[in-house]
């Protein structure tokens, strides 16, 4: 667009002849974006997300935009129309295309630098545990015909049953050692958050306000520095935190009296709020079953708490077996005041979730499980 697209006439006819292969042509991408473009200027602005009409700010419409403008929103249109086939390829998979249906995790960004850092076993195990094409005994009975039963209980052993549903691995303390394993990494960057906020001077009389743009009023400029929303650990200096990871938690007395052991406790006395936090390593597909599960489970401790003066958030987080991260982690991170890097190095850390396993995978055939196994 560049070349054949400016208003000198010598640089339009000096413009090279693109070569591309077969299945992609240049020129008919940019003409195929140019009419949705067009089409999109006829149907007029569509809002995407919850919010309403006008809470967004309009994008350029195609027969206003500059030429510079132009060429970017090809450019984003092509992107958008190589990504729908992507995915419209990928739901036509049976197997590799079951990424598709899981609507409740984060996208996970491999860039480079992180591809030469990890080993490439792992990077395999990743790539190959995504598209659930590893040779588990399942996926061998249909490529090769071997014995698709588990080694350890004799069930059909595809990779979900190897990572979570194995009954011999979970009575071994195998997916306990997993779910500890990304349980002490939330548990380490909750604890530096408290012990910061802790450290704060005392919590101001006034009330935190959020930036909102009233009507009429112009939203704030892009590189613009807006006052961040402050989390809830803000609300006190004086926050105490239990992790069940090492030792058997034992519910503080002061809030309720209970049997259950939520994995993380973390309350504030002056502010009579406890947040509850129950992490769960399941199979990615199984996200949403096991948030509402967790929810129903910590209800009525959180009435009790409530009967005795306490507010109290319960927060059911899911960490994948593979590595994806719920929507309800960062949900929660953000709540306690996590944003920007550190929200995102947080992120990072719990989703090496898929390095135990990889141990799990490479333990699986062994009957024997201790800590000198791990």
């Amino acid at each position: 667009m560049t070349l054949v697209e400016p208003r000198d006439k010598c640089v339009r006819e000096a413009a090279p002849v693109l070569k591309t292969g077969r299945k992609w042509a240049a020129k008919k991408a940019v003409g195929d974006a140019k009419a949705a473009l067009r089409i999109g200027d006829i149907m007029g602005q569509v809002q995407h997300g919850r919010g309403g009409l006008g809470f967004s700010s309009a994008p350029p419409t195609w027969h206003k935009a500059a030429p510079a403008q132009r060429r970017k929103m090809v450019v984003n249109e092509v992107q958008k129309q190589e990504e729908r086939m992507r995915c419209i390829k990928a739901i036509s998979q049976a197997k590799q295309g079951e990424w598709m249906r899981w609507e409740s995790v984060e996208q996970r960004k491999i860039g480079w630098q992180d591809l030469w850092s990890v080993e490439q076993s792992r990077i395999s195990f990743l790539i190959r545990s995504t598209y659930d094409v590893l040779p588990s005994p399942q996926n061998l009975n249909l490529w090769v015909g071997e014995d698709p039963s588990c080694p350890l209980c004799s069930s059909p052993a595809t990779l979900r049953h190897i990572l979570t549903g194995c009954k011999v691995a979970l009575s071994q303390g195998r997916f306990t050692w997993h779910h500890d394993q990304v349980l002490r990494c939330l548990a380490l960057a909750l604890e530096d958050k408290r012990n910061m906020t802790n450290k704060l001077p005392p919590v101001p009389s006034k009330h935190y306000t959020q930036n909102i743009t009233r009507p009429g009023e112009q939203p704030p400029r892009k590189g613009v520095k807006t006052n961040p929303r402050p989390g809830q650990l803000e609300a006190a200096r004086d926050w105490k935190m239990l992790a069940d990871v090492g030792q058997r938690l034992i519910f503080p007395a002061e809030i309720a009296t209970t049997n259950l052991r939520p994995g993380i406790v973390l309350w504030s006395g002056s502010a009579r709020l406890v947040h509850l936090v129950e992490l769960t390593v399941p199979w990615e597909d199984a996200v949403d079953e096991a948030y509402e599960r967790k929810k129903l489970r910590y209800a009525q401790l959180a009435t009790e708490a409530e009967q005795r003066g306490w507010r109290v958030r319960v927060y059911p987080m899911e960490v994948g077996c593979r590595g994806f991260v719920a929507h309800s982690t960062t949900r929660f991170l953000r709540d306690v005041g996590f944003s920007g890097q550190e929200l995102r190095r947080t992120v990072k850390n719990l989703s090496e979730a898929e390095r135990s396993s990889n141990w799990l995978w490479l333990r699986q055939k062994d009957s024997g499980w201790g800590p000198q196994a791990q």
